[in-house]
């Protein structure tokens, strides 16, 4: 049965029969957020489970405020706007060095539109611990691909103006104009259906952006790119970020993936970006709790706080 409506009164009573703490802010803050996006979304840290074991409503630690759940959402707010500026960065640059790979190898302006052009299933790149069947996701991918690929380009509903106006002159959109148009995720799909010469090609300019000489084998940038597909869009849609977890990947994860992305001076740029956000919050969260949660880029953390 679905829970019925509540006022922010009744909100209100409802944190403080559960032993959260108010103040004069909390009806300000219901009014301009989500008592669902806050409380359901933050509340973990905050939450005795020993006591649930035996209560069919949450309870909460000793102290706990509300003010504490808010500024943990407060918090990742900001964690998303932070590392989203970073994941668009990579974003671009594996989009670019995918389409940039192919385009090189294949010069027909519409040369993406051309199934022959892709591989066939038995030589998708898949994640070497995918055990479903490959036919059926070939299949299935290359045909979502095509289709959007295909309307980007003819469908008027679909068509951007630049796709348009580059149609109308020239008479054939190639693919490194139409990039813009496509989503991370149609990337990585592309990228998973070529052939392993245009992936390697894609890989060695990874390498030269990021200035890293070990050897990138597509089968990590593939990896690369899905996980940061996952907490690009995260990010982009403010879903919960602090304790995300994308293909078994965490925060500390992803930053190791985008490590191989970006050079290390935007790194650099991250970590301590990272320090001081958690800086800013100290004192305004419980420092148990905010390292507790974010226990995975501890090390980042503090390596960036030694070397500012």
């Amino acid at each position: 049965m679905a829970k019925e409506f509540k006022t922010f009164a009744q909100l209100i009573e409802l944190l403080e029969s559960r032993g959260v703490l108010i103040d004069a802010t909390t009806a300000d803050c219901l009014r301009r957020e989500s008592y669902y996006a806050i409380i359901n979304g933050y509340k973990d840290p905050f939450l005795n489970k020993g006591a649930m074991t035996s209560s069919s409503d949450d309870v909460y630690k000793d102290g706990t405020s509300f003010r504490n759940i808010y500024n943990l959402f407060l918090f990742d707010r900001e964690l998303r706007q932070l590392t989203f500026s970073y994941l668009a960065r990579a974003e671009a640059v594996l989009k670019n060095a995918v389409v940039y790979s192919f385009c090189d190898k294949y010069r027909a302006p519409d040369a993406y539109l051309n199934r022959l052009n892709y591989v066939r299933s038995r030589d998708m790149l898949v994640p070497k611990a995918y055990r479903g069947n490959k036919n059926y996701l070939h299949a299935k991918n290359l045909a979502e691909l095509l289709k959007t690929l295909n309307d980007r380009v003819s469908n008027e509903q679909h068509m951007r103006p630049f796709v348009r106006h580059y149609l109308n002159k020239y008479g054939a959109v190639p693919l490194w104009v139409l990039q813009n148009d496509l989503t991370f995720g149609n990337i990585c799909h592309f990228y998973q259906l070529q052939n392993r010469g245009v992936q390697n090609a894609a890989c060695k300019l990874v390498n030269q952006t990021a200035n890293r000489e070990e050897r990138l084998e597509p089968i990590v940038l593939l990896r690369v790119i899905q996980v940061l597909v996952g907490f690009r869009n995260i990010c982009a849609h403010d879903e919960r970020l602090y304790c995300a977890e994308v293909r078994g990947a965490k925060f500390s994860d992803m930053y190791d993936l985008l490590s191989r992305v970006l050079p290390a001076d935007e790194m650099r740029s991250l970590l301590n970006d990272l320090a001081g956000l958690v800086g800013t919050y100290q004192g305004l969260i419980n420092q148990s709790v905010l390292y507790d949660v974010f226990h995975e880029m501890n090390i980042q953390v503090q390596r960036a706080l030694g070397d500012s």
